[in-house]
């Protein structure tokens, strides 16, 4: 799978390190209805932002992530991956990295 910069959405469930999803937004199929936690294109200020704002929000989504809510970085990062813009910029040594 593979989200564009405009597509996406992240689920989760703080304190529970491996209770992380990335999947399409909008949403129809539900697919996060069973978590606590959700962010990414779900919040429409995002969405008249410039690529490099979304891109930002996309990291500082994954940083909540990991250092507000105990989310695994290895498990989000699994997850993020199916973010083509993630991908795209991370560091080129890290397993994922186009």
């Amino acid at each position: 799978m593979s989200l564009g910069i405009d597509k996406w959405m992240v689920a989760w469930d703080p304190g529970m390190p491996e209770r992380v999803a990335v999947g399409p937004w909008p949403d129809r199929a539900r697919w996060s209805r069973g978590y606590a936690m959700s962010a990414g294109c779900t919040f429409s200020d995002r969405h008249a932002m410039d690529l490099a704002g979304k891109v930002a929000c996309m990291f500082i989504d994954f940083h909540t992530l990991i250092v507000r809510d105990g989310i695994d970085p290895a498990a989000a990062h699994r997850e993020f991956l199916k973010i083509g813009e993630y991908r795209k910029r991370i560091s080129p040594d890290i397993s994922g990295a186009e």
